[in-house]
């Protein structure tokens, strides 16, 4: 007899966004400011496209991203390299399907965090400087921040919003992350008034529009007036790489496992597999396959698995990347668009909710389809 399995059903971005996946951001280099990275399949295979990996806490930079022992996996690893795969990753885990909208694009990453787990103003601004120092060099065109300062400033005179208005005036594109607290300010970068500041969307993982609605995430006014977030873009349900090799990948790879075989080779497996997974002990070796499988169960959504290398995030964190692919793909087709024509096309084609404050959506949800038809309809 069949039953539904626990694994989620994740829509992959593509799917979700009903995208036009002809340009993939192929040229493009997206720089990444974040936490940490190392090296993922995602952006390795069947070639590396990182360009570079800048660490700004130690100052040193790389052909590659670190790539540690499974067991030495820092905490701090985990929020840049799911945003870079978001942004950048072509879905080598999942045979494609767990994609990117620009799996072309390039990626440059700066690590931000350091050994404490904070994120100092001042290295935001040294990686965004940085990114000004190299960007012909390195193709870059698109920022994406998904860290913030501390600094409630929405002025021109905190370092962070200088600095995005320097990259800007350079013809660069910078995406940032609102954050995820509605009654949380505004902090730079994401009240800078002429980057792209994005929200975040539930589209409760369907395909179903009118069940969209708001992902809690920060808005207002600055004090120069300017209202954010510019736009929204799916923050939840979404599909997000588990570091290869790592514990919790291979807890996942056996909650999978058992979650797909029968009942009677279930109770033969369990003791194998469980040792592996955060199952209580006294589980391991029941013989009630019922009991086994409801553990098995409520394991996988308490973790939020998708398969075996990815489980599902939240966050405004990974909305950024979304919108910064999309601008990606744009500059693929017509590299003659400068920021202000990026951010009105994204704007003007985005795609207000019904009953929602246009204060806490701004322009509404990203249209990624429509964004890409302005953009042909000029392209000589």
């Amino acid at each position: 007899m069949s039953r539904h399995q626990s694994v989620k059903p994740v829509l992959p971005l593509p799917v979700r966004l009903n995208a036009d996946v002809r340009s993939k951001g192929r040229g493009i280099g997206i720089a990444m400011i974040d936490s940490d990275f190392v090296r993922h399949p995602d952006l390795e295979t069947p070639a590396s496209r990182i360009r570079r990996y800048v660490d700004l806490i130690d100052g040193t930079e790389h052909r590659h991203a670190p790539q540690p022992p499974a067991n030495q996996m820092l905490a701090r690893y985990w929020h840049g390299t799911m945003t870079a795969c978001t942004v950048a990753g072509n879905g080598s885990l999942s045979q494609g399907m767990f994609t990117s909208l620009a799996p072309e694009s390039h990626v440059i990453l700066l690590r931000t965090m350091n050994d404490h787990g904070r994120v100092a103003t001042s290295t935001i601004v040294d990686a965004l400087h940085y990114v000004r120092d190299h960007a012909n060099a390195l193709q870059i065109r698109v920022v994406n921040i998904s860290v913030y300062a501390d600094e409630i400033d929405h002025t021109l005179q905190h370092p962070v919003n200088q600095a995005v208005d320097e990259l800007v005036e350079r013809g660069i594109c910078v995406v940032s992350a609102m954050g995820n607290n509605p009654w949380a300010p505004i902090r730079p970068p994401a009240a800078s008034p002429r980057g792209i500041a994005v929200g975040g969307l539930n589209d409760r993982n369907s395909l179903e529009r009118e069940a969209d609605t708001m992902y809690d995430s920060t808005f207002g006014v600055t004090t120069l007036g300017v209202q954010k977030p510019d736009l929204i873009a799916p923050a939840i349900f979404l599909p997000a790489p588990i570091l290869v090799g790592t514990s919790q990948q291979r807890e996942a790879a056996a909650l999978c496992a058992m979650d797909a075989l029968t009942d009677d080779m279930l109770i033969e497996v369990a003791p194998r597999l469980m040792p592996h997974t955060k199952i209580p002990v006294a589980t391991w070796t029941s013989r009630d396959a019922s009991a086994l499988r409801s553990t098995v169960d409520a394991r996988i959504q308490e973790e939020q698995l998708c398969s075996p290398f990815y489980k599902m995030v939240d966050g405004t964190s990974f909305a950024a990347p979304i919108v910064a692919s999309v601008i990606a793909q744009m500059l693929e087709v017509d590299p003659t668009l400068t920021p202000e024509e990026v951010k009105t096309v994204l704007m003007s084609s985005a795609q207000p909710l019904d009953n929602v404050d246009p204060l806490v959506q701004g322009a509404g949800v990203l249209h990624q389809r429509a964004a890409m038809r302005a953009v042909a309809a000029v392209t000589p």
